[in-house]
């Protein structure tokens, strides 16, 4: 396992600690934030120390080298990677889906009143539509050139 993996690890932790900190010391509006931040990067980095603290062991090297092999082999599949691109997709759409349907439900409570000012959440909706759709128009057309 690599060394970085170690650092990485080292600096979520501390940053995840400074935050938890900041978070119970301080009183501000941010606090529970802070403190979900700080928990989160704290177990995140003692979860890679711990993982990096177990592979780097010398019992644990033929085990580490098979399990690097296999992630190998899997990546590599074709047909798994067809899967994948195939899943990523129908997420895609879903998303987009979800998101035309948010705007709907927002526009429709916003013309009942039953929510008040809810052209923000409408507009953001809208702007994050445009620009995932844009960006699978984009990143479609560059793999097209590429492949």
């Amino acid at each position: 396992m690599k060394k970085s993996n170690f650092w990485c690890g080292l600096a979520y932790a501390l940053l995840g600690l400074v935050f938890l900190l900041a978070g119970l010391l301080w009183e501000t509006r941010l606090s529970s934030l802070s403190v979900g931040f700080g928990a989160g990067m704290l177990s995140s980095g003692v979860l890679q120390l711990v993982r990096y603290r177990k592979w780097t062991r010398p019992e644990n090297e033929a085990a580490y080298r098979e399990k690097l092999e296999e992630e190998q082999i899997e990546l590599r599949d074709e047909r798994k990677t067809m899967l994948r691109d195939r899943s990523g997709r129908y997420a895609w759409l879903l998303g987009m889906a979800l998101c035309a349907a948010s705007i709907l439900v927002f526009g429709v409570l916003e013309a009942l009143e039953l929510v008040e000012n809810a052209r923000m959440v409408i507009l953001f909706l809208a702007a994050y539509l445009i620009v995932q759709y844009g960006a699978g128009v984009f990143f479609y057309r560059r793999l097209s050139k590429k492949y």
